[in-house]
Formats: C-alpha cells, sequence, structure tokens
C-alpha cells in the first residue's frame, strides 16, 4: 500500500511539472499577464491610434495581448472567449451603451476585472472597475461655445453626429445642445449621423446642399465626418473655412492638415492613447489597489490660432 501511494505522489509531481502552474485569474507564474481587447470594428485613424496604444503599451509591459475588432455581437462572443481563456484582465470599447450586463456579470463571476476603454456602457458599475475615457459632454460644450462666439451669438448650424447610440454621439450632442439653449438666435437646422464615417459625411452634407439647405457652420461630432463634409462643399463649389465653418471632434492628423490649408476652422482634442492608463487600471485592480471609477483624459480645442501648439499635430 505505501508503495503505492508513493508511486502516485511521484505520478502527481511528475504532472504539475508538465502543466504551467497558474495563479488566480489565469496569471502565469512568471508574474506576466494576459489581456484581452475588445476593440470596436470602425474604420478611422482615432480608432486605429487607439488600438496602436494598446498594443504598443502590451509590449512594453511584456503583456499577452488578445485583440478582438468586431462589432457589438461579436465583442460580447469576444468577452464570453476571454472569460473562457482565463485572462487576467480585460479592455472594452463598447459599440454603444446598452446589451452588456450579462456578459459583464460572467466576467465578474469569474473574478475578470474590465475596464472601458473610451466609452461607457448602462450596465450596474459594481460589474466594471473604471471607464476611462473624454469628458464627451465637456467636449460638446466647447465646440457649442466656440460657435457662439464666431457667430456672434446669430446663425445657423448642421450637426452630423456618430452612432445615436453611442455615448460619445449621445453626450457630445447633448453638451452642444445645452449651450445652443443659451442663444437663441442660433438655429440647429440639421441634425443627422454620418456614422463616424468620412464617405458618410461627405454623402449627408450633399443632401442637404442639393435639398437647398442653409447653414453657416457644420459641428461634426469627429474629424472624419468633418472631411466629408469639405469634400462636399468643395464638390458643390464652396469655400469650407470661410463660406461654412468647420469644428470637429478627435485632433487626428488630417484635421491639422486641413487647418492647414485653411479648410478645417476647429478641432477639439479626444485622445485615443488610453492604453498606459487602462492597463495601469487592470494591474492596479489585480494587486488590489483603489481605482478611480471614472478617469478623465484632459482634451482641449485647437483652432487656426493654436493649432500648431498641439504638440504632435494630431494623432
Amino acid at each position: 500500500m505505501k508503495r503505492k501511494m508513493g508511486f502516485l505522489i511521484v505520478l502527481a509531481a511528475a504532472l504539475l511539472l508538465l502543466v504551467p502552474s497558474l495563479t488566480a485569474g489565469g496569471q502565469k507564474d512568471d508574474g506576466s499577464l494576459t489581456v484581452g481587447f475588445a476593440q470596436i470594428k470602425e474604420d478611422s485613424p482615432w480608432r486605429t491610434t487607439e488600438t496602436n496604444s494598446v498594443q504598443q503599451e502590451a509590449e512594453r509591459l511584456g503583456i499577452e495581448l488578445k485583440l478582438s475588432v468586431t462589432e457589438q455581437a461579436g465583442q460580447i462572443a469576444a468577452l464570453r472567449d476571454f472569460i473562457a481563456q482565463g485572462v487576467d484582465g480585460i479592455l472594452l470599447a463598447p459599440q454603444t451603451r446598452s446589451g452588456w450586463d450579462e456578459v459583464l456579470q460572467e466576467a465578474k463571476d469569474a473574478g475578470i476585472p474590465v475596464v472601458m476603454l473610451d466609452r461607457g456602457v448602462d450596465a450596474p458599475e459594481s460589474l466594471w472597475v473604471t471607464q476611462i475615457s473624454s469628458d464627451f459632454a465637456y467636449e460638446g460644450r466647447v465646440a457649442g461655445n466656440w460657435v457662439a462666439e464666431k457667430l456672434n451669438g446669430k446663425g445657423k448650424v448642421a450637426e452630423l453626429f456618430g452612432d445615436p447610440a453611442a455615448d460619445p454621439a449621445i453626450l457630445r450632442s447633448e453638451g452642444f445642445m445645452e449651450v445652443m439653449a443659451s442663444f437663441p438666435d442660433i438655429e440647429v437646422v440639421e441634425s443627422k449621423t454620418g456614422e463616424w464615417s468620412q464617405d458618410k459625411g461627405r454623402q449627408v452634407v450633399e443632401a442637404w446642399l442639393a435639398a437647398g439647405v442653409k447653414f453657416d457652420v457644420i459641428y461634426a461630432h469627429n474629424d472624419g465626418m468633418a472631411l466629408g463634409a469639405i469634400d462636399a462643399l468643395k464638390a458643390a463649389g464652396m469655400d469650407p473655412g470661410d463660406d461654412v465653418l468647420i469644428i470637429s471632434v478627435d485632433a487626428i492628423k488630417a484635421a491639422f492638415e486641413a487647418m492647414e490649408r485653411g479648410d478645417m476652422n476647429a478641432t477639439v482634442e479626444c485622445s485615443p492613447l488610453l492604453g498606459p492608463l487602462g492597463f495601469e487600471a487592470i494591474m492596479k485592480t489585480i494587486d488590489g489597489k483603489p481605482v478611480d471609477k471614472y478617469i478623465i483624459n484632459p482634451d482641449g480645442l485647437y483652432d487656426l490660432d493654436n493649432y500648431k501648439d498641439h504638440p504632435t499635430m494630431g494623432f
């Protein structure tokens, strides 16, 4: 009997040597981490820069990154896959605010911290660690104040917004309209989604022009749609930046180039460089350290007076 027990102990020890030792949450015994990142499938320089920021920071920290780039249904499936693989943490850039409760509860039950990157969700705060993003309503108010000043409190504005179910579109519009409410002689004559796309933004503005809509300013929720608006105005023989003022959000390099040409008048910065903050939040949570529920990335406005002061002239 003793000989049999001794054999079983030796066998168990040998098997343990063949299986990589894991700590709670999936962390390897060498201390390295595995993190899943569910990114939105969105063709824009801003989104690409954010993905690059996460990938570069993961490489710098020696973290194994599992990247999924897809639309919301695919993001939910990716989260479930990350959970099944036992990742140490999840970064999530949610496509829209709703629909996350069930999968976030699954992550919480598995002991995997989830950090919201650049957008928020309507799920209970107990299901996620923190939201790292810009203050989208603030961005809208900054744009609104700029428009009110340039129009001297009187004129017509057309708004190009993004996904109407997404955090940035909802809050950028709310912040802008909050300012507009104080200027009764400024009329928002059109408000339509350009789906965050340069091509769609162009199409929407072409349709406005064909319908004879008159406006003094176009406020676009991202630079891509603003660039599409510029294309439409030029095709109609107009001078964007002069005949129609253009203000948008993001501060990508193409927006600064458009300001150099005089085609765009202003952009409100929304930094996509969120990788370092995202991983810092995950590692603090794993170490049992407190993390603020909302981490706001500071933003500013760049127009023809100060755009050359931006440290990198766009992202």
